[in-house]
C-alpha cells in the first residue's frame, strides 16, 4: 500500500485542518485580548487624564475666581461708601492683604483727583506713602520679609500707563460700560511670579479707579506636582497670552513642576501649544496622543482651559508610561497563550497519532480485503471513539466477509453441479424428442401409405363395383387378394399397435420431462434465493461489496431467464402430451377400425364363396364397402393429419430442448464466472 505525502495524510490534514486553526483561534483570541486591553488602558488613562486635568483646570478657576471676588469686594467697599475715604480704604486693603500668604499685595488706585482730594492730601500730608507726587491716591500693601519675620509695608502703585492691572480694567469698562474683573498675565517680581486681580471702581457711572490684589503663583507648581502624583503626569500652564506659566524641570518627565515666566513661542512647544490653546473653555477635556518634541516619543495630552483667566492646563504622559503595565499583561497573556498552544498542540498532535495510527490499520485492511486477502483477521483494538468502532466494524465485516465468500464458494460448487445435470438432462430430452420425431415421421409416413392403400382400395372397389358382372370370372384370384388382403390388414393392426407403443413411451418421457423441469425449477428457486442473500451481504459490506452485488444480480438474473425457459419447456411439453395423448386416442380407434376390417376381411373370406355365387346380386353390397372404404380412407386422412400435427410438436420439443440446453450452458458460463470472482479471496481457516 503507498503511503500518501503527510500533507495528504489524516495526520497532516488534523494538524492542518485542527491544530493550525485551533492555533490560530488562540492566537486571534490573545492578539483580540491584547489589543482590546490595550484600547480599554488607553481610554482609561485617557479618561484619568482627561478628569485630572479637569480637576486642575476647575481648581485654578475656582482660584482665580476666588481671588477675582476679592478684588470685586474691594471695589464694591469703595462704591458702598469708602470712596473718597483714604485713611480707610488704606488699611482696608492692609487687612486684605493680610488675609493669606499667597496675597502678594492689595491696592486701590484712584484716577487723578477722582475724589478731590488730591491738593489737600498734599497739604495734610494723609498717606503720603499711598500717594504719587501730584497727591494721587493709590496705596500698595505688601508683606516685606526681614530678618525678624515679615511687615507689612506701604508704597505707591508705579508705571500706571503701562500696567495692565489698571489699564485692562479702565478699557475692558469704556469699552462696554460693565464692570468686570480682570486678570492680568503673570509677571516675574522680586516676591516672584505673581498675578493681578483687579477691578474697576465705578463711582456715579464713572470709571473712578480699580482695587485688587496680586497673588503668587507658587501654588501652581504644588497643583501641579498633586496633579503628577495622583496620575504620574507632567504637569503645563499656558496663561492666556501664551505664557508658559508652569512645566516639568529639565526635558525629562516625571520632574518636579516649577513655576516660571516663559513665552510658550519660545520654546520647543510653540507648534504643540497652538493645538493646546485651540480647546474651548468649559467643554470636556481633549486629550490626544502626538510626538512630544522635547522627550522625542509619543504622549498622551489632556488639555483643559479654565473659565476664569482663561488659563490652559496640559497634563503629558508618555505612551510607554502608559502602557507599561498592560505592555506586561500583554506579555502575560502571550506568554499564557503560547503556553496554551503549545499544550494544545502537543495534546492534537497525540490525538491525531493516535487516531491516524487507527486509521491507517483499517486502512492497511480494508487495502488487503480489497486484494481478496482474508487469511490475515484484523486484531482487537480498546479504543472507544469512532476510528475504534470503524476498526471493529472492520473486523466484523472481515468476519462476515470471510463467512460470506466461503458460503458463495460452496453455492457455487453445488451449482456448477446442478448446471452440470441440468445439462446432461437438456441433452438426454434432445435426443429423445429427436427420436420421438424420427418416430413421429415413421408413422405419419406409414399412416400416408394407409392412407395411399385406402385410395386404392376405395378404387379397387369402385372397380371391382363397375365390373361385378365380371368378378365371377376372376373369383378364385379374388379369394387370393382377399387372403392377401387379410395378412396386410393383419399387418397394419401390428403396425397400429406399434404406432400406439412408442406415443406411450414418448409419453413416459415427457412425464420424465416434466420431473426434470420441476427440479430445474427448485434449482432456479434456490439460485434465486441464494442470489437475493448474497446482494443483501453485499449490501451490508458497502462499496466493498459492490463487485460481489453484480454478480449476485447476474446469477439472479440467469436464475429468471432459467425459471422462464423451464416454463416454456413445461408448457411446451403438456402440449405435446396432448398432441400424443390425441395421437393415442386416434390410433386406438384407428386399430379398432383395423381389427373391425380384419374380422370383416376374415368373414368376408370365409363367405367368398358364397358372394362369388352371389357375386351377379351383390352390386348393393360392392357399394356398400366401397362407402366404408372411403370412411376408411377418410379416417386414415384425419389420423395422418394428426400425426403432421405431432410431428411439429415432436420439432417444437426438440427447439425447446435446445434452448433448455443453452440456457443451461450460460448457467453454467455464469458460475464460472462467478466462480472466477471468488477464487481472487484467499479464506483463511
Amino acid at each position: 500500500m503507498e503511503q500518501p505525502s503527510f500533507l495528504n495524510s489524516l495526520s497532516g490534514r488534523l494538524l492542518l485542518l485542527g491544530v493550525v486553526p485551533a492555533l490560530l483561534v488562540i492566537a486571534g483570541i490573545v492578539t483580540w485580548s491584547a489589543v482590546d486591553g490595550y484600547r480599554n488602558v488607553h481610554r482609561a488613562e485617557e479618561k484619568i487624564l482627561g478628569g485630572s486635568v479637569s480637576a486642575a483646570a476647575l481648581e485654578l478657576s475656582l482660584r482665580n475666581d476666588r481671588w477675582n471676588n476679592t478684588a470685586a469686594i474691594m471695589a464694591r467697599g469703595q462704591e458702598t461708601g469708602l470712596f473718597g475715604k483714604r485713611k480707610e480704604t488704606s488699611e482696608f486693603a492692609r487687612v486684605v492683604n493680610a488675609l493669606t500668604t499667597a496675597n502678594v499685595s492689595a491696592f486701590v488706585v484712584y484716577e487723578p483727583n477722582a475724589d478731590g482730594n488730591d491738593a489737600s492730601a498734599l497739604k495734610d500730608g494723609l498717606v503720603r506713602e499711598g500717594t504719587d507726587a501730584s497727591g494721587r491716591f493709590m496705596p500698595v500693601w505688601f508683606t516685606a520679609k526681614t530678618s525678624a519675620g515679615s511687615e507689612d509695608r506701604l508704597r505707591a502703585a508705579r508705571d500706571l500707563d503701562t500696567m495692565e492691572f489698571y489699564q485692562g480694567p479702565k478699557r475692558e469698562f469704556t469699552a462696554t460700560g460693565k464692570a468686570g474683573a480682570v486678570l492680568t498675565e503673570p509677571r516675574e517680581t522680586p516676591a516672584g511670579l505673581v498675578v493681578t486681580h483687579s477691578f474697576p471702581v465705578v463711582i456715579g457711572g464713572k470709571f473712578a479707579g480699580v482695587a485688587g490684589v496680586d497673588r503668587s503663583l507658587d501654588r501652581l507648581s504644588e497643583i501641579a506636582t498633586e496633579i503628577q502624583k495622583r496620575t504620574d503626569a507632567d504637569v503645563f500652564v499656558l496663561s492666556r497670552g501664551g505664557m508658559l506659566l508652569v512645566s516639568p524641570e529639565g526635558s525629562g518627565s516625571k520632574e518636579t513642576s516649577h513655576s516660571h515666566s516663559t513665552p510658550v513661542s519660545e520654546t520647543a512647544y510653540r507648534e504643540l501649544a497652538l493645538k493646546w490653546q485651540a480647546v474651548v473653555a468649559g467643554g470636556n477635556a481633549d486629550v490626544f496622543e502626538t510626538m512630544d518634541p522635547v522627550l522625542g516619543e509619543v504622549c498622551l495630552y489632556g488639555v483643559e482651559r479654565t473659565t476664569v483667566g482663561d488659563w490652559t492646563v496640559v497634563a503629558r504622559r508618555t505612551r510607554a508610561d502608559v502602557m507599561r503595565e498592560e505592555n506586561m499583561a500583554i506579555a502575560r497573556n502571550v506568554a499564557v497563550g503560547v503556553a496554551g498552544m503549545i499544550a494544545v498542540a502537543g495534546l492534537m498532535v497525540l490525538v491525531t497519532r493516535g487516531i491516524s495510527l487507527r486509521v491507517r490499520g483499517a486502512a492497511e485492511a480494508a487495502d488487503r480485503i480489497a486484494r481478496g486477502d482474508l487469511t490475515e483477521a484484523i486484531g482487537e483494538t480498546g479504543s472507544r471513539d469512532e476510528t475504534g468502532q470503524l476498526m471493529r466494524s472492520m473486523r466484523q465485516m472481515d468476519g462476515n466477509l470471510n463467512l460470506l465468500v466461503g458460503n458463495v464458494k460452496q453455492a457455487g460448487i453445488r451449482l456448477n453441479s446442478t448446471a452440470t445435470e441440468i445439462a446432461a438432462t437438456s441433452k438426454q430430452q434432445e435426443a429423445s424428442s429427436a427420436t420421438f420425431g424420427a418416430a413421429s415421421n415413421q408413422i405419419a409416413a406409414a399412416v400416408k401409405e394407409i392412407s395411399a392403400t385406402g385410395q386404392d382400395l376405395v378404387k379397387t372397389m369402385e372397380v371391382v363395383s363397375r365390373n361385378a358382372a365380371e368378378s365371377a370370372a376372376l373369383a378364385t384370384t379374388g379369394r387370393a387378394g382377399l387372403q392377401s388382403m387379410e395378412g396386410v390388414m393383419r399387418d397394419l393392426d401390428g403396425a397400429t399397435a406399434s404406432i400406439a407403443e412408442k406415443l406411450n413411451a414418448i409419453n413416459e418421457r415427457s412425464q420424465k420431462i416434466t420431473t426434470v423441469i420441476t427440479t430445474i425449477t427448485k434449482v432456479a428457486d434456490q439460485t434465486n434465493i441464494l442470489s437475493i442473500n448474497a446482494a443483501i451481504e453485499a449490501e451490508k459490506a458497502g462499496e466493498y461489496g459492490s463487485g460481489f452485488l453484480v454478480i449476485a444480480r447476474e446469477i439472479r438474473r440467469l436464475a429468471d431467464q432459467t425459471a422462464s425457459a423451464t416454463l416454456d419447456i413445461e408448457q411446451m411439453v403438456r402440449q405435446m402430451q396432448g398432441a400424443v395423448s390425441a395421437g393415442v386416442m386416434e390410433m386406438d380407434r384407428f386399430s379398432d377400425q383395423v381389427r373391425r376390417g380384419v374380422r370383416d376381411v376374415v368373414s368376408a373370406g370365409s363367405q367368398m364363396t358364397e358372394i362369388i355365387d352371389r357375386v351377379n346380386k351383390s352390386t348393393e353390397s360392392f357399394k356398400q364397402v366401397n362407402e366404408s372404404m372411403q370412411a376408411q380412407s377418410e379416417g386414415a386422412e384425419q389420423i395422418s393429419e394428426a400425426m403432421g400435427s405431432l410431428v411439429g410438436n415432436a420439432n417444437q420439443t426438440v427447439q425447446s430442448a435446445k434452448e433448455f440446453g443453452r440456457a443451461a450452458g450460460d448457467l453454467q458460463a455464469a458460475i464460472a464466472l462467478l466462480r472466477e470472482a471468488v477464487s481472487k479471496f484467499n479464506l483463511r481457516e
